[in-house]
């Protein structure tokens, strides 16, 4: 188990991991994510 964590390439899948989870994040479209359905448009009307 310490040969695990000691290991390169699991500390370099855990740093990418952890930059594509930011890098979602930081780019993830906010009006994507609050755009209205054709439910939300439907019910307005």
């Amino acid at each position: 188990m310490r040969s695990i964590l000691k290991s390169d390439f699991i500390w370099q899948f855990v740093g990418g991991f952890a930059l594509g989870a930011v890098a979602l994040v930081t780019l993830h479209p906010v009006e994507g994510a609050h755009a209205a359905t054709r439910t939300e448009v439907a019910a307005t009307r």
